[in-house]
């Protein structure tokens, strides 16, 4: 290589515009942060009359819905935990980062400490779970005769009938959990923790990001506030 050759490789290695194409940051999350995005294992789902975001996960499916709430930031959340083993949820390790305008941290405000809410919004707090359902009533005991018949044809009807009114008490237990204060709880395996949240309200705020950090995963969920 000529000496000339050499110069003109040194001076394009150390030109302004290499320097600043080198400088220009890039994000990148690390292998714990699951972000909700578009063909990313999220999708959305309506219940209860709200649209909620929806992340899932081998270890886990998290679901989110943010409103405004008085003077505070409300999040209804529903976790499943898909694990093989109990998993420790702790909302007061939950957050709200103000993306736009201006950066800020909306922090979790425990139950004792929430002022002028709406009656239908005051219930009571407790650790809520899919299992803390309604006892369900008895089914219509079968006749004797039929019992007695090991070997008689199910009737389908019947058993549809009694699928149906399962799932709607369950679909009623968790109505009325998704209302309660979402609690420290230690999850079990293949259960479902559900409830509200609340943190600080920004009034500017116009693009937020929820942010659940659960068993070493960190879970966010960008919104875009009205």
């Amino acid at each position: 290589m000529t000496q000339i050759r050499k110069l003109s490789l040194l001076f394009a290695l150390t030109s302004p515009t290499f320097s600043f194409a080198a400088s220009v940051p890039k994000t990148i999350l690390p292998d714990n942060v699951i972000t909700c995005q578009v063909n990313a294992n999220c999708t959305n789902k309506t219940l209860y009359g709200r649209t909620y975001k929806v992340i899932n996960t081998p270890r886990f499916t998290v679901m989110v819905a943010v409103s405004q709430e008085g003077a505070y930031t409300r999040a209804d959340v529903r976790i499943a935990n898909n694990t093989i083993m109990s998993q420790s949820l702790t909302p007061e390790d939950f957050r709200v980062e103000v993306v736009t305008p201006k950066p800020k941290v909306l922090l979790y405000v425990p139950p004792t400490e929430l002022k002028d809410l709406s009656p239908a919004t005051q219930t009571a707090s407790a650790p809520q779970t899919a299992s803390a359902a309604p006892t369900v009533p008895p089914a219509p005991v079968a006749p004797t005769a039929q019992a007695a018949d090991a070997n008689q044809t199910p009737n389908i009807d019947q058993l549809y009938e009694e699928a149906k009114r399962k799932a709607a008490l369950k679909e009623e237990a968790d109505k009325v959990a998704s209302q309660r204060d979402l609690s420290a709880t230690s999850l079990p395996p293949n259960e479902v923790a559900l409830g509200r949240v609340f943190f600080e309200r920004d009034k500017h705020a116009q693009l937020v990001n929820v942010v659940l950090p659960i068993a070493g995963l960190v879970f966010e969920f960008p919104y875009t506030l009205k």
